[in-house]
């Protein structure tokens, strides 16, 4: 017989998980890149205004050759990622957005 808490746990793990993701945990990105690559955007208070920063980390065993873009700055700027590594790119200084969309295209194993 299922315990009567069963629904309130199941409950309390779908919220603790959709925290974590609007929390700027990583997050996957699509295609080939899917298992291996994850995604996270930090907005750095810097006194006149926010840097923003995309987190791109590798967490299979081939290097990635990445660009990264985001809804502030479309300039695509190039970043490799090591195997079992991460890279931070800075793509905006002193915006006043504390709030972006990072946009990550890699292809693996290029390096």
């Amino acid at each position: 017989m299922p315990s009567p808490r069963a629904p309130w746990i199941a409950l309390a793990v779908t919220l603790g998980l959709a925290a974590i993701a609007a929390s700027g945990a990583y997050a996957d990105t699509a295609d080939t890149q899917e298992k291996c690559i994850r995604v996270r955007a930090e907005a750095r208070y810097r006194g006149l205004g926010y840097n923003h920063i995309v987190h791109v980390a590798d967490v299979c065993a081939t290097p990635a050759e990445c660009d990264v873009t985001t809804d502030v700055n479309p300039e695509p700027q190039h970043a490799v990622v090591p195997a079992h590594g991460e890279v931070e790119v800075t793509t905006f200084l002193g915006s006043p957005a504390r709030v972006f969309v990072p946009r990550v295209t890699c292809t693996m194993g290029s390096h």
